[in-house]
């Protein structure tokens, strides 16, 4: 973190110390003091360092730029003492002067200054080398010695200074919040009445305050112990929740415009070679479509892509008859080539300014040329804008069928634009992916099967795989391949070479893959059966949830995204399968699944496409869930007994004997307590003096029949399921690595397991308890009612946590209205109340004789 406020990271190359200067405190800034982090901030703290103060001033006055920098840490352990000890201070010599004022540490309320003592080392860095950037920035590097955990390291500096390429104006922006806590986070901006400068805070409502000093104005914000921002690794890049201040000489877009018209103005002249290439493409190209194609392929194919961004060269590109006969640009360069050409040619272009990270969030930035990060063209042949990039890899492809770039917004640089606009188009390409995987089994199931894959990519999908195709060996890539595939099915191997086939004009690519499934199908001793696991592993990855469901940021995925996915297996007899459709829809996507049997052939078209670009953090859960729902129904099983093979199994082996011992003591349990509950008996309330009303008719009839049923009911439905309790089906559930793992299908189990074995076991005792008519069935048989729905609802609320798994439907809506039902039954019947009048002690006794009932009465 202390780089983050300090500069960025470095290596390597020893200066003179004529790029820097060691000077006291410029007498403009304000004096700051550091905050203290509270009890909740320092419990947040990260790679042993409290950050106690970030200052940062500005000094705009008279034409010139001047930033004044604090940053007050503290180390709480060895790894604090190793990011503070090491001070860096980043700044272009091509135009900025380094000044540093202070390094002190403060140890048990002692300073002890060290800048006077330090090595200070001056070192080239080009963080961007690797994408063949060069900016000529140096980084000064304060290597501390003697800190210890527990020092206070408390510097300061400014750079002052302006890129020449703006034209006397500027712009800039201070970080307002950190990842990390910071206990006070200071920033002030000194402006001239007489300067224009816009400001902007962001988000609005970060306060601050103005004040004015004769001709000045200081614009001042001031923050204690905000918390951190957390945001994740995978968010959205134009997502920025990080509070800063923007502030910019350039009062809006049209004054963007109008510094960088001249920077791309096309030359009056060019260079013989230069104009060769135009006539070269006169020539060739007889319409303005080949004319406007064969300018975009000289600038992609023929000048390799390096920038030399040093000062001025940042913003402004270099001389068209320079980047051909060099043979070599960054984008503003290869964009004005491209421009030049296209106006010899007769088509009308203008360069267009994007953010390829901020993309949409430039509609909220505060205009300068610094929130652009790349240059495209848009170019307008027969009425129809067309966005185009020639940094991409060269383009062959007809213009129909050339993938153009999409970042949202662009700043259009032409006289009189005043605002950004959309770069969405009335015809898009589309992009697409189509995967055809053919299972060839007809020589049967339980033999090596051949395995296809044939992937056709078209649009986005075919420029991808064709900058991989260029940059990697198709051994490599055959390999790469093979590893996916080989997840799902063990032991596969190569049957044949991968092979490509291109259609630059059409941009598409089809690329095929031949392998050998050595096993296709497995015999399990716990289901004795044949399985023939057809699995979709292209789907499966489709359909992987993100790797948190809890979130501060939105989540990134990839659009527009679109994916059909066709499984053929061809079998050596026909089999029975039931033709199936699956429809999935959520706001951010839409997966469809068609199983189509036929005679001897499964053909199974699963379809992905992708609706938006991120989901809201808030709307995590309902995504992976949906997608979890859709990942169940990919896939599917052919299986068969083998009667050959039954007799060779152990009995033994297929007893889950966990589950066995479990159960066993469940039982012995529930029998016990039904044993002491027949036991229960409670004096029957007083007979009411209607005789009519007693003995089991009418509607108590109907409990009667459900305690019958009831123990055969669940003793079916127990033994009809058993084989979920065996070894083989239990491991996979329950078992950690397990195909269908998930932690609460062991509880989920044993609690069906209890409720089965109690429903039979009670169920016995209340029909027992019922035909004799003993006083304690009304409050057993209320009781039986509701622990059963409570049960119910438990297991319900269990599973619903398993993906997949649907529970709680309108069948058990109708045990909950018939437990309410019978409760007040047997609480105001007559008859009941009549007829479980027995007790255990005198269940041999009958009845005394009622009087006679009403005429007027109504049996209940």
């Amino acid at each position: 973190m202390m780089l983050v406020l300090l500069g960025a990271l470095a290596t390597a190359l020893r200066a003179q110390p004529v790029d820097y200067r060691i000077t006291p405190l410029p007498d403009w800034i304000a004096a700051v003091t550091p905050g203290e982090l509270d009890k909740d901030q320092r419990a947040l703290t990260t790679n042993g360092s409290q950050f106690l103060l970030s200052d940062v001033q500005v000094n705009l006055r008279d034409g010139q730029t001047r930033v004044y920098r604090r940053v007050v840490g503290q180390a709480v352990n060895a790894n604090g003492v190793s990011e503070l000890a090491n001070l860096q201070f980043r700044f272009d010599p091509a135009y900025e002067v380094l000044e540093l004022h202070a390094v002190n540490i403060i140890r048990d309320g002692r300073v002890m200054p060290r800048l006077d003592s330090a090595t200070v080392h001056v070192l080239q860095r080009e963080a961007e080398l690797e994408r063949q950037i060069f900016d000529g920035s140096k980084t000064a590097s304060i290597l501390l010695e003697d800190v210890r955990v527990g020092d206070i390291i408390d510097c300061a500096y400014s750079t002052s200074g302006r890129n020449p390429v703006f034209n006397g104006h500027d712009f800039g922006v201070i970080g307002m919040g950190f990842s990390v806590p910071v206990a006070r986070i200071h920033a002030r901006v000194i402006t001239s009445a007489r300067t224009k400068v816009a400001i902007a805070p962001q988000p609005a409502s970060l306060e601050g305050s103005a004040t004015r000093h004769g001709s000045d104005i200081a614009y001042e914000w001031d923050l204690h112990n905000a918390q951190p921002v957390r945001l994740d690794d995978d968010a959205p890049s134009w997502h920025d929740p990080f509070p800063k201040v923007q502030w910019s000489e350039f009062d809006s877009w049209a004054d963007v415009v109008d510094w960088a018209l001249p920077l791309y103005a096309v030359p009056q002249a060019i260079s013989p070679a230069l104009q060769s290439e135009v006539d070269r493409i006169l020539r060739s190209a007889p319409d303005a479509e080949g004319r406007l194609l064969a300018a975009l392929r000289l600038a992609q194919g023929e000048i390799r892509y390096l920038g030399i961004e040093i000062g001025a060269g940042s913003h402004a590109p270099n001389p068209p008859d320079l980047v051909f006969e060099r043979r070599f640009g960054d984008c503003k360069d290869k964009t004005l080539l491209t421009l030049t050409l296209l106006d010899r040619l007769g088509i009308k272009a203008a360069p267009a300014l994007v953010n390829t990270g901020q993309r949409r969030a430039l509609a909220n930035a505060q205009p300068s040329p610094g929130q652009f990060d790349h240059v495209i063209l848009r170019v307008e042949l027969d009425g129809e804008p067309f966005w185009l990039d020639p940094t991409r890899d060269i383009q062959k492809a007809t213009l129909e069928n050339l993938v153009q770039p999409d970042f949202d917004l662009a700043l259009v640089i032409t006289p009189g634009t005043r605002d950004l606009v959309s770069m969405q188009r009335k015809q898009v390409l589309k992009s697409f992916r189509r995967i055809h995987v053919t299972y060839d089994a007809r020589a049967g199931l339980d033999k090596p099967v051949a395995m296809r894959v044939e992937t056709t990519l078209h649009g986005t999908y075919a420029e991808a795989t064709r900058h991989t195709l260029a940059n990697t060996s198709l051994d490599e890539l055959q390999k790469e391949y093979l590893n996916f595939y080989a997840t799902s099915f063990p032991g596969l191997t190569v049957a044949a070479p991968l092979t490509t086939k291109d259609d630059e004009r059409n941009n598409r690519i089809v690329v095929n893959e031949h392998y050998r499934i050595a096993e296709f199908s497995r015999f399990s001793e716990a289901e004795r059966r044949h399985t023939a696991n057809v699995q979709v592993p292209d789907v499966d990855e489709l359909l992987r949830g993100p790797a948190s469901s809890v979130r501060n940021s939105p989540l990134r995925i990839s659009h527009p995204f679109d994916v059909t996915v066709q499984t053929e297996t061809l079998l050596p007899e026909t089999w029975q399968i039931e033709p199936v459709s699956v429809n999935i829809e959520d706001p951010a996507f839409r997966f469809t699944r068609e199983v189509k049997p036929s005679s001897n052939k499964v053909r199974v078209v699963d379809h992905f496409q992708t609706l938006v670009d991120e989901i809201a953090a808030g709307d995590i859960q309902r995504y992976a869930g949906n997608l979890s729902k859709a990942r169940d129904e990919t896939g599917y099983e052919l299986y068969w007994t083998d009667p050959a093979a039954s007799p060779k199994l152990d009995p033994l082996a297929r007893v889950n004997w966990l589950v066995l011992t479990v159960g066993t003591l469940m039982l012995a349990i529930l029998v016990g307590l039904a044993a002491r509950i027949y036991r229960y008996d409670p004096v029957a309330p007083n007979v009411g003096s209607q005789t009519g009303l007693r003995g089991i008719a009418g509607w108590l009839l109907l409990p009667g029949f459900s305690l019958l049923a009831t123990p055969i009911l669940a003793m079916t439905n127990m033994f009809g399921n058993i084989g979920v309790w065996s070894t083989g089906s239990w491991a996979s559930l329950t078992s950690p690595g397990g195909d269908r793992y998930h932690a609460l299908w062991a509880p989920a189990l044993l609690l069906d397991l209890l409720g089965m074995l109690g429903v039979i076991v009670f169920a016995g005792l209340l029909l027992i308890l019922f035909a004799r008519q003993r006083s304690s069935f009304p409050r057993i048989y209320i009781a039986y009612l509701w622990v059963t729905t409570i049960h119910l609802v438990i297991s319900s609320l269990i599973l619903r946590q398993i993906p997949g798994v649907e529970a709680f439907g309108p069948a058990d809506v109708g045990v909950l209205l018939g437990s309410v039902t019978w409760t007040l039954y047997f609480l105001k019947s007559k008859r009941a109340r009549n007829t479980f009048i027995r007790r255990l002690s005198t269940r041999n006794s009958q009845p005394a004789p009622l009087p006679s009932v009403p005429t007027h009465s109504i049996p209940f």
